[in-house]
């Protein structure tokens, strides 16, 4: 950025800061402490901003004996136990043979497997690092001491919720010796959250849980806790309220034109973001991940600094949208890709996510739209809300870009 840029955004930013000071509106506070809290929360979110959290337990059922494994994301060690596993794979193993038994005593402190009124006892074996492109997982594997299996298993899961609502725990049957069932893809029976953190599986009858018409609410949490595509939407939408004319932002006359601005550019990212969406989800479009994140959060900053400096106007801007959404459909493909039932009913399961993310995008734009509508005639609307809401955007995205680039956490 050149000395007359640098010396334009901290003039807008010192004005902001004066209204906000100043400002006696009381919605323009509280979207103001907002980006605020947004800052404070996610200015250290590190590369896996994007990510869905999620731990997982594979289970081999046996005529009388359980053995199995947990997988868990190294940023969940790091997150919830404070362990840091970095490098390369024989560091990594190295870092999670050291820290083995802070974490054999949270699992057993965390989850327990009973049946016929009787807790059995988890025997670990042994630990590997499973490397896959979407983050690195630390393996412990297991066996149950059960005698004869019973027909009902009970699950008390209680892992890596701590602070973290939205974490999930995903059960997954590999063999069935009841059923003579081998998965050879990923099969989910179970899904423990915070809120169901105790389940039955019977042996007889394992479901297959995350349909395809489940994968909708899959799509509405990923965009409902990516936190990079809610401050992207933030930033298209601020200005679809406003309309520039000569060398300066007036408001749209009436409900309809503003409407049709955040429509057209809704459809065309929505246009955008599916072509890429299916066609990585079908592996015909390969990506590394840390180029498609990085592009996501720079992404962020192009439309936040556009905002600020007005270069671009709605028609050119659609083309920008366009390319964008581009990307971000690759972002939203690893996250689906990260999901344990990937291999059966492709089509439909990319479908069901597609129309999830959409009705999470729809969700977040009708909660925001109505409130900018209304203040978009007061006079502080263009410095506070358009300019000042998108320097701290573009601020907290360039730190993400950043990270993500190098690969910093």
């Amino acid at each position: 950025m050149d000395n007359q840029s640098k010396s334009l955004a901290m003039n807008y930013g010192t004005k902001g800061l004066n209204l906000f000071i100043n400002l006696r509106c009381p919605i323009f506070r509280y979207l103001i402490g907002t980006t605020v809290f947004l800052v404070a929360m996610f200015c250290g979110t590190s590369l896996f901003a994007h990510s869905v959290g999620e731990n997982y337990i594979f289970l081999n059922v046996h005529k009388d004996s359980i053995d199995g494994r947990f997988e868990i994301h190294f940023q969940d060690l790091k997150d919830k136990l404070g362990i840091h596993v970095k490098g390369e794979s024989s560091e990594q193993l190295e870092v999670i043979n050291a820290t083995v038994t802070q974490v054999r005593n949270y699992i057993r402190k965390n989850f327990k497997i009973s049946g016929g009124g009787e807790d059995f006892n988890l025997v670990f074996t042994k630990q590997l690092v499973l490397e896959i492109p979407k983050g690195n997982f630390a393996q412990y594997f297991f066996t149950l001491e059960t005698g004869p299996v019973p027909d009902v298993l009970e699950f008390r899961h209680s892992m890596f919720y701590e602070n973290d609502s939205f974490h999930r725990g995903l059960l997954l049957v590999e063999y069935n010796q009841r059923t003579n069932t081998h998965n050879k893809t990923e099969q989910t029976a179970l899904i423990f959250s915070k809120q169901t953190g105790v389940q039955q599986l019977d042996l007889n009858a394992v479901p297959t849980l995350l349909r395809p018409r489940d994968m909708i609410w899959q799509g509405v949490l990923h965009i409902w806790i990516g936190i990079d595509h809610i401050l992207f939407i933030l930033a298209i939408i601020v200005t679809t309220l406003m309309i520039w004319e000569g060398d300066k932002w007036v408001p749209v006359p009436n409900f309809k034109k503003a409407f049709f601005n955040v429509l057209s550019i809704f459809t065309v990212f929505t246009i955008a973001h599916s072509i890429t969406l299916g066609l990585a989800a079908l592996e015909f479009v390969k990506v590394p991940s840390r180029l498609v994140e990085s592009i996501i959060a720079l992404s962020i900053v192009l439309v936040a600094v556009n905002n600020i400096f007005s270069k671009v106007k709605h028609h050119g801007s659609l083309l920008i949208i366009l390319g964008l959404g581009l990307f971000h459909g690759l972002g939203f493909a690893s996250v689906m890709g990260h999901l344990p039932f990937r291999m059966q009913h492709l089509l439909r399961y990319v479908l069901g996510f597609n129309i999830g993310v959409e009705f999470g995008q729809i969700a977040i734009v009708t909660t925001i739209f109505p409130i900018l509508y209304l203040l978009r005639e007061n006079r502080a609307y263009v410095p506070v809300v358009i300019k000042g809401v998108s320097i701290v955007l573009s601020i907290v995205a360039t730190v993400w870009f950043v990270q993500r680039v190098f690969g910093l956490s």
